[in-house]
């Protein structure tokens, strides 16, 4: 089957970008020929898969996505579109125009109540827009959501919504990866550091960084050889407030955009602290990658997380200093515990998302799709 995918998000193996690759590694894994057009992808070589715009260093804007999936609706003949988030309600037309299936991708929904990250016209008229929202879902054959809550919001603005929920995947079993170069990520340490905790900082984190380096410096004060290497930090605001506490020399801030050191990075963690979205309703795709890790998970409570997150996979913390320091001290302190809860969160991941779980799952709603035709 000859698929075209639209996103207008860059695809990625890191931030919110690990969704997207994963379904079109799926897709293409199950035999169909896939046609991408995204702004930026760096997807490994795949012989169903053909990237029609936005690869290498090619940057395309909406606008040339949009012309682009015209130009290739009009030369190929596609059985259906696949389309990721806001890119949909460009999409519904192409699959209006060309009388194909249209599969909606959603990772949150843009009208109501629950509505996020939609533009501010949509806050002025939100009547309007929640009706075209709700349009789009009713011309999708399939809707993609990766958690309950997503199910429950997309369901609240269509109730018969033919949604298919499918979490998302770990990192690591997208990413072919290098050897993990330790030694790089030790090149700014005289000896060894022992331990190490990786802090990740998703976008809209529920605390200010003040507070999180506050506890790195409890942290360090109780155990001295301690290394803290900080992904999606803001480097220059928090290196400054670093070198204020005086613990700059035992901070590593990782690039954005480098999976590779990220994941070598949790590969010799002692802990992992995750720091959520303030208010966030729905699952971030990168707690599985942390799960998956091997080290224990650390975490500030956030209601989104208790479908995943639970007791014996992960320690709560409060958003304090004092109880982030506590949660962290306690998992390196007691080595059982830790192991116990590492242990629990990599079960997790393997029994209920690997993406072998995920690419049948995929293959199985296309399936479906296809034999209705």
């Amino acid at each position: 089957m000859n698929i075209l995918f639209i996103s207008y998000a860059q695809l990625s193996l890191h931030g919110e970008g690990v969704r997207a690759v994963a379904m079109v590694r799926a897709l293409a894994d199950a035999g169909h020929r896939v046609d991408l057009l995204s702004p930026h992808s760096d997807l490994p070589d795949h012989p169903h898969i053909r990237v029609l715009g936005g690869g290498g260093e090619n940057l395309f804007g909406r606008g040339k996505i949009r012309t682009a999936a015209m130009r290739a609706a009009g030369r190929v003949s596609y059985d259906a579109i696949h389309a990721v988030d806001e890119s949909v309600f460009f999409a519904a037309r192409l699959c209006r125009w060309k009388k194909i299936p249209l599969v909606y991708d959603a990772s949150r929904c843009f009208s109501g109540k629950a509505g996020a990250g939609a533009p501010k016209l949509w806050k002025l008229f939100p009547n309007h827009f929640q009706r075209m929202e709700a349009k789009v879902m009713e011309r999708a054959e399939i809707i993609f959501s990766s958690c309950s809550a997503l199910t429950a919001d997309l369901c609240g603005i269509d109730k018969d919504a033919a949604v298919v929920q499918l979490e998302d995947v770990p990192m690591q079993s997208l990413y072919a990866r290098r050897g993990s170069d330790t030694s790089t990520l030790f090149a700014s340490f005289e000896k060894r550091p022992n331990p190490v905790v990786v802090c990740s900082v998703l976008p809209g984190d529920a605390i200010g960084y003040r507070n999180l380096l506050l506890a790195a410096r409890k942290v360090i004060d109780a155990l001295p050889g301690t290394a803290f290497y900080f992904n999606g930090a803001s480097c220059e605001q928090a290196e400054k407030m670093a070198a204020n506490l005086d613990i700059a020399g035992r901070c590593i801030f990782l690039a954005p955009g480098d999976p590779n050191a990220f994941l070598a990075a949790l590969d010799i963690a002692d802990a992992i602290l995750l720091v959520p979205q303030q208010d966030g309703r729905y699952i971030h795709p990168l707690v599985y990658t942390l799960l998956h890790a091997g080290a224990p998970l650390v975490t500030l409570h956030a209601a989104a997380y208790d479908e995943i997150l639970a007791e014996k996979n992960s320690v709560r913390v409060l958003s304090s200093a004092e109880s982030i320091a506590d949660g962290l001290l306690r998992v390196i302190r007691e080595p059982l515990f830790s192991l116990a809860v590492a242990t629990e969160g990599q079960h997790l991941v393997a029994n209920r998302y690997t993406y072998s779980s995920f690419k049948h799952k995929v293959r199985m709603a296309y399936y479906k799709l296809f034999k209705q035709e």
